[in-house]
């Protein structure tokens, strides 16, 4: 299933040399991830070509919305430089804490005429005024023969942002094919197969992304304004650490380590996050009496700090774990050596956005 928030003009989502490419925008680096479709016993399927990541200056990208375009063109004319990427067709990530993703129900139209009628059928369901908010629809199944009703997920996400990227983008001699949601990207890599009903949480550096399925259908969509960085912010100020000595501290104490005083002031920063992660779920369990949520996949750089994923268990009482990226994809690579964070979840968004142009 495609999840498309955008399609721009007739840049086709794969390249010539038949590679599809997804690029994560983040708070802290940019990353790109280039896969190879196949075919596996009649089945679409896809190679790793290469993943590579470059860190951002501070500032560049704050919350999703990207704050110094020109640092982001730079970043991204040096990451295609360092790892000689030859493609230049790219599906883009977006997120934000005001993106809004709700089921509903609009008659079955014709593309052109959903597109019409979308911004009227949005406008009690969208707090932002309509002009200043990019929409889209995405089908869930077929239509109902009766009402001729098809239902699927109203998105919905502040235009600005969205059009400062793809120009910060573009400006970097890169084409966008698509512009997707980051959450839909991190279900495509993260969900499991074999899960019904599946927490899928992207912890990153300043936004944390909550996707809640149903045999592989968003039901619940959420971006939060927090994430990892808080957590080192609060180790420079409580405990007088440089920024590199706070992350580090944070990643190898975590929540239950044996430096008290860094266990302490992570588990006291991380609560209101927790907290936030245990609303949402609880209201997904309130609107979903009838089913049980089975499991809670973790990813993101923030997924790696210790202790986080026995604390979601216990606050949720629902087993718990980190995964890793690449666990749909075959693992090899065709014509370059995946580098070292290769099963780093970091790369969830990059790969799922590659992933979604190459289903």
């Amino acid at each position: 299933m495609k999840h498309l928030l955008r399609r721009a003009g007739e840049v086709g989502t794969t390249n010539s040399d038949g590679h599809t490419v997804g690029l994560d925008l983040g708070a802290t680096s940019v990353r790109a991830a280039i896969l190879i479709p196949a075919t596996v016993d009649g089945e679409p399927s896809v190679t790793v070509h290469s993943l590579g990541s470059l860190p951002l200056p501070q500032g560049t990208v704050v919350n999703g919305v990207v704050a110094n375009p020109a640092s982001l063109t730079a970043a991204l004319k040096r990451l295609w430089d360092i790892h000689d990427f030859k493609c230049n067709h790219v599906i883009l990530g977006i997120a934000s804490p005001q993106l809004v993703v709700r089921e509903m129900q609009v008659p079955n139209l014709s593309p052109a005429q959903q597109a019409k009628a979308l911004p009227f059928q949005a406008r009690d369901i969208v707090a932002l005024p309509i002009d200043q908010v990019l929409l889209d629809f995405v089908p869930l199944g077929i239509p109902d023969l009766e009402t001729n009703q098809i239902s699927g997920l109203l998105v919905a996400t502040p235009r600005l942002p969205v059009l400062a990227a793809v120009d910060a983008v573009e400006r970097a001699g890169l084409k966008i094919a698509r512009v997707d949601l980051a959450a839909f990207a991190s279900l495509r890599s993260i969900a499991d197969d074999h899960t019904a009903v599946e927490a899928v949480i992207d912890l990153g550096a300043e936004l944390t992304t909550i996707v809640i399925h149903i045999q592989g259908v968003p039901k619940l969509v959420r971006t939060l304004a927090r994430g990892g960085q808080e957590l080192t912010q609060r180790l420079v100020d409580r405990l007088s650490l440089s920024f590199e000595q706070a992350e580090q501290a944070k990643c190898e104490v975590g929540l239950a380590g044996s430096q008290v005083e860094v266990a302490t002031a992570l588990t006291e920063g991380i609560r209101p996050l927790l907290a936030e992660i245990r609303s949402s779920i609880n209201y997904f369990r309130s609107a979903n009496d009838e089913v049980t949520l089975e499991r809670i996949s973790l990813t993101g750089g923030g997924s790696g700090l210790p202790g986080v994923a026995r604390a979601l268990s216990e606050q949720n009482g629902v087993p718990t774990s980190v995964v890793a990226p690449l666990q749909h994809i075959r693992d090899r690579s065709t014509s370059h050596d995946l580098p070292d964070d290769s099963e780093r979840s970091a790369s969830a968004i990059s790969v799922g956005l590659a992933m979604g142009a190459a289903a």
